[in-house]
């Protein structure tokens, strides 16, 4: 269950692969726990795409800051304007795809393992200097539930996709 977006992870740089790895790690376990029979929750940062610094986040209008990363038709934006409060923006939307009966973790275990991912993303990346939550309408996806987010740090801009279907 993926989401299609033009490009990949192919543009993160060799050296950044294993933070790459890390994150995606960190999703897995986090998809685990939150997965159950006839529910799939799905956990994707991509594309990550290197970017050339503080200009970009400057002087680039905010609808070209998400054409970089999503090429579904983009219905709302909910710039995070305190932008160390994206984890808790993610926190809520991880929360919203718990499946019926509640994920496999419960409080305490399931906020360590949403800071885990949280930590991995931004080792990936850099401190998040930019956040947005993005509604978008997926183009031949189908899932009950998604949330998509535009982070970009001082060297990297990356879609977050989080979704669960039953």
């Amino acid at each position: 269950m993926t989401k299609k977006t033009g490009q990949s992870c192919d543009h993160t740089a060799p050296a950044d692969r294993s933070l790459l790895s890390a994150a995606a790690g960190a999703a897995l376990l986090l998809e685990k726990t939150m997965s159950v029979p006839d529910h799939a929750v799905s956990i994707e940062l991509n594309p990550v795409i290197a970017l050339d610094g503080e200009l970009f986040i400057r002087r680039t209008p905010l609808r070209d800051r998400m054409l970089r990363v999503i090429e579904d038709p983009v219905l709302n934006t909910v710039v995070i304007r305190s932008v160390s409060r994206w984890p808790e923006h993610l926190r809520s939307a991880v929360r919203r795809m718990s499946p019926p009966q509640g994920p496999s973790a419960q409080g305490g275990a399931l906020d360590a393992l949403i800071d885990d991912y949280v930590r991995a993303v931004e080792s990936l990346l850099g401190t998040i200097r930019f956040a947005a939550q993005v509604e978008i309408r997926p183009d031949g996806y189908y899932a009950n539930i998604w949330d998509d987010f535009v982070l970009v740090s001082r060297t990297h801009v990356a879609r977050l996709s989080l979704s669960a279907a039953d």
